[in-house]
């Protein structure tokens, strides 16, 4: 049985070409609805990144948009089973003109994006050897996961979970929709009211990524993988929420390049949540890489979910 007030974290995962190929889960509430709840999102995330140390360089140009399909059905009031379905699509976009503008209005360095036309698409990574160097747009099922989730830590106003998954190969890695291999990947969550009279709600977690080898990713691929991530959700209403997040990783590659993961990334989310109906919200918000080309430059989204009645 729900002891919070209803509350999620926003739905973030780097969608930078190599970090969103293994399993790094987004956040998510620590408290447990019995019955099924469903949530659909959609991700656009535009990417521009250059990099070179050494013999080691990196160019992503492109787009990519991964619609989501979660169904989590939950029993015992501390167990639930989750499974997520993401659809992806990397091609060369729609929104480079529009960030280019952003840029030039506010006098922002573009990491040198206008020198290049706009909406173009290529992936290219690596060093001599090994390397990679992807042009072909396409879509088309994503890389599967499944997860139990239990409460461990249950009072008032606070609770606590763990988390164990599996994300299967099911994306086709030949066209950067995968990683061609299987990861497993444990978390543990906490959620809770604000210890005050503000109207705040908290959410956390800490995890662990065994990543299996992609021969995509290649031989640099690092197999043990942390990601963390902090939320705030301050209730204006008992119909809107604003939110702020953080959310960061270890690097996916041992590579000194940025735009590989070097030193990990970190990320910066803002968005507002509106509950329309008593079992409904609607999400809206965007990702900045606060480390800089270690995320996409910036990652527009919403979320809707249904939760049954409590």
């Amino acid at each position: 049985m729900a002891d919070l007030p209803y509350s999620e974290p926003l739905w973030v995962e780097n969608l930078s070409p190599v970090a969103s190929l293994v399993a790094l889960p987004p956040q998510r509430s620590a408290d447990q609805h019995n019955g099924w709840s469903v949530d659909s999102h959609v991700a656009i995330a535009s990417h521009f990144a250059s990099g070179q140390v050494d013999d080691t360089s990196a160019f992503f140009d492109g787009e990519t948009t991964r619609l989501s399909l979660a169904m989590s059905y939950g029993w015992a009031d501390d167990w639930a089973v989750r499974v997520t379905l993401p659809w992806v699509s990397q091609d060369a976009g729609f929104l480079d003109s529009t960030i280019n503008g952003w840029h030039d209005f506010f006098g922002m360095s573009d990491g040198g994006r206008s020198q290049y036309p706009n909406d173009r698409f290529r992936y290219q990574f690596g060093d001599p050897g090994y390397g990679v160097d992807f042009a072909e747009q396409g879509s088309g099922l994503g890389d599967a996961r499944i997860a139990i989730d239990r409460v461990i830590h249950r009072v008032p106003g606070e609770v606590a979970s763990v988390s164990l998954g599996y994300k299967a190969a099911t994306g086709d890695d030949d066209a950067f929709l995968g990683s061609g291999a299987g990861d497993w990947f444990m978390q543990a969550r906490f959620s809770g009211q604000h210890r005050s009279d503000l109207p705040l709600m908290w959410h956390g977690q800490i995890g662990y990524t065994r990543a299996g080898d992609s021969d995509l990713i290649g031989p640099a691929q690092r197999s043990n993988l942390w990601f963390a991530g902090l939320t705030m959700d301050w209730r204006l209403s008992n119909d809107w929420s604003l939110l702020a997040q953080l959310d960061g990783h270890s690097a996916v590659l041992d590579s000194q390049v940025d735009a590989l993961g070097e030193g990990g990334a970190l990320m910066l989310s803002a968005g507002a949540r509106w509950r329309f109906a008593p079992q409904w919200s609607l999400g809206l918000s965007f990702i900045e890489d606060i480390r800089v080309e270690t995320a996409p430059d910036v990652t527009f989204q919403a979320t809707l979910r249904w939760r049954p009645a409590q």
